[in-house]
């Protein structure tokens, strides 16, 4: 493993290749780190990791946990990793994958069930917003088919399901690469605005645009 992790400081080295629901993801390790990437981005611990880091840091999420936390889209764990592993959080996390393989993945390379107080539920993250009763005073959407976001994740009635879940902060990942995926960004956040009170727009990593809702 050492070793692994040495040579991947040359060139990345390969831990497990298999499909996911969206085509191929892979394991493997980028300088001295274990990421979780699709065929055109990363999925969890790399520059995605480094996405939801900033946002929360910005928040103040480390100094004033919340109580409770909403995650659509679990990936291979970013996210708990952060609050739990890296912070020390308590709060429950209640997280939605709708991919198996993510979450077998998750399991195996990257201690998800190391993580106490974490509900995962396999199921359709959109449909969840909306079948979910409780509400969450932070919500993390990270919804993506390999670099493109979810169908039905740009729609009102989706910022409409997330209103009623969000006691407090929404943060919606997309990523703007071209012109189509820009105008999907740009829905999301004018649907947003028609449901939040307020929405703010952070930039990350060269094209992440993480809107921030309240």
């Amino acid at each position: 493993m050492k070793l692994k992790r040495l040579l991947s400081y040359v060139w990345p080295v390969p831990v497990e290749r298999l499909t996911g629901a969206f085509g191929t993801l892979e394991a493997r390790y980028e300088e001295g780190r274990l990421v979780l990437n699709s065929a055109q981005g990363n999925q969890s611990f790399g520059s995605l990791h480094r996405v939801w880091k900033a946002v929360f840091t910005g928040l103040g999420v480390k100094g004033s946990p919340p109580e409770h936390v909403l995650l659509l889209g679990l990936g291979a764990g970013s996210v708990p990793s952060i609050l739990r592993g890296e912070w020390g959080l308590s709060c429950p996390i209640t997280a939605v994958e709708i991919d198996p393989a993510m979450i077998s993945v998750a399991e195996r390379h990257f201690g998800l069930r190391k993580w106490s107080a974490l509900t995962v539920i396999e199921g359709d993250a959109i449909m969840q917003a909306h079948a979910l009763k409780q509400r969450y005073d932070l919500v993390a959407v990270d919804l993506f088919d390999d670099l493109d976001l979810a169908r039905g994740a740009d729609t009102l009635g989706f910022a409409h399901a997330l209103r009623d879940r969000c006691s407090g902060t929404l943060c919606f990942n997309t990523v703007d690469y071209d012109a189509q995926s820009g105008a999907r960004c740009d829905k999301v956040l004018a649907n947003l605005k028609r449901v939040f009170g307020s929405v703010d727009e952070l930039r990350l990593e060269g094209v992440n645009r993480v809107f921030i809702a309240r």
